[in-house]
């Protein structure tokens, strides 16, 4: 008996030495050793000491998953920093995508992968990127409601598939593989920006069983990231492109007509400048109110978008003052141009308080390359022209050069 509680307490001793080198070695714990001093206990342990013992590597186990998970981020953190470093310095949506494909596949295979996005209400999914074996076949769309991805935003919930015989309830195996080799793990997250669902990001691997529990809380953070940028490019977009729009009429301003007009001369195109300025507006202002003016120039700016092809562009330059840029226009097409403008205020006129306020414009047209090769110098002859059509009675328009 003596022989046997001794026995039990050598053993007791040497397990306290396992645990102390396991647990100043926790990173290089493995899971088999563990299980085989598990059996070792009974036939030498009583019950209870078992139990006690068992709880002990129970807990020794879960501390090295613990350190295992915590290193295997840290051994990630740069690469998440790069990521973060790289979304601050862009608005380009594309190269943030592009970006976050370039980390995905730095820390886990990625032998196909897509990031998907979608407005609540909407009827289509759209994927901005989707690469297959190194070949971008994005962007695309995709209606919604069908497939895993659709389950993934209406459930907020990761969806892993293991292997290629992996089914998810309530929602077709869509795969985004190649035909002759279709993909066997994959990773479906929702991208979360706060509480908003904004869509899906996969990760996707021909080989079985290629992704740990790991790789889908890096996913989520990678996700969170890219939906940020993109909510932050997007929102950035909206308002650069709002800063080439005039606020009153909607219709494009100063800042746009110059980009415009030098990137139609750069491509050596001809264009017909058209320049119009209201007749009345200071009278109008005078008599009937601020409010009554803008509702004139509101009025110029419909006649000039109404009579706009494709190709041709209408700013609101300053004031009452428009442009209206015809690519490879002649003079003819030019004049006749001005003509259904003014038959279009003769038609749609402004009406306040039942009195009816005529809406005319003077104009100048200059043409390039026939009377400037610059921006600023066919800018100078259409108001040169527009300044003798003031000066000719107003209601008229005017060709550089002319008379």
């Amino acid at each position: 008996m003596e022989e046997k509680a001794k026995l039990s307490e050598e053993f007791e001793l040497h397990l306290l030495e396992r645990y102390n080198h396991w647990l100043t070695h926790i990173e290089a714990v493995h899971h088999e050793e563990v299980v085989a001093v598990k059996k070792e206990l009974s036939g030498v342990l009583t019950e209870a000491k078992q139990e006690k013992h068992a709880r002990i590597l129970g807990e020794i186990v879960q501390l090295h998953e613990k350190v295992t998970h915590l290193s295997w981020l840290s051994e990630h953190l740069k690469i998440l920093h790069d990521l973060s470093h790289t979304f601050s310095k862009t608005y380009d949506e594309k190269e943030i995508l592009a970006k976050a494909f370039e980390l995905v596949s730095r820390v886990m295979r990625t032998d196909a992968f897509f990031i998907a996005f979608y407005d609540e209400g909407d009827d289509e999914i759209n994927i901005s990127i989707t690469i297959d074996d190194g070949v971008n076949y994005g962007p695309l769309k995709i209606p919604y409601g069908e497939g895993i991805i659709s389950k993934v935003i209406a459930t907020r919930e990761t969806v892993h598939l293991r292997t290629s015989r992996d089914e998810t309830v309530g929602a077709s195996a869509v795969r985004w593989g190649n035909p002759d080799n279709d993909t066997n793990t994959c990773i479906f997250v929702p991208l979360m920006l706060g509480n908003q669902m904004k869509g899906v990001i996969s990760a996707q691997s021909y080989r079985s069983f290629a992704y740990k529990k790991e790789h889908e809380e890096l996913l989520k953070i990678i996700g969170s990231q890219v939906a940020s940028a993109v909510e932050t490019a997007r929102l950035y977009d909206r308002m650069y492109q709002m800063s080439f729009r005039d606020e009153l009429t909607g219709i494009l301003n100063y800042r746009a007509f110059h980009r415009d007009l030098e990137n139609l001369l750069s491509q050596k195109q001809s264009v017909a400048l058209i320049m119009l300025d209201s007749d009345h507006l200071k009278k109008v202002n005078d008599r009937y109110g601020h409010h009554v003016g803008d509702a004139l120039i509101s009025c110029i700016a419909e006649a000039l978008k109404s009579n706009a092809e494709p190709c041709e562009s209408v700013y609101r330059y300053a004031g009452d003052e428009f442009m209206f840029l015809s690519p490879g226009a002649t003079l003819d097409k030019a004049m006749m141009k001005v003509q259904f403008i003014r038959e279009y205020l003769h038609n749609h006129p402004l009406i306040y308080q039942g009195k009816l306020i005529p809406a005319t414009v003077s104009v100048g047209i200059a043409l390039s390359p026939d009377h400037a090769h610059s921006a600023d110098g066919l800018k100078r002859a259409a108001d040169e022209a527009l300044y003798r059509s003031k000066n000719n009675g107003k209601n008229c328009a005017t060709v550089y050069g002319a008379g």
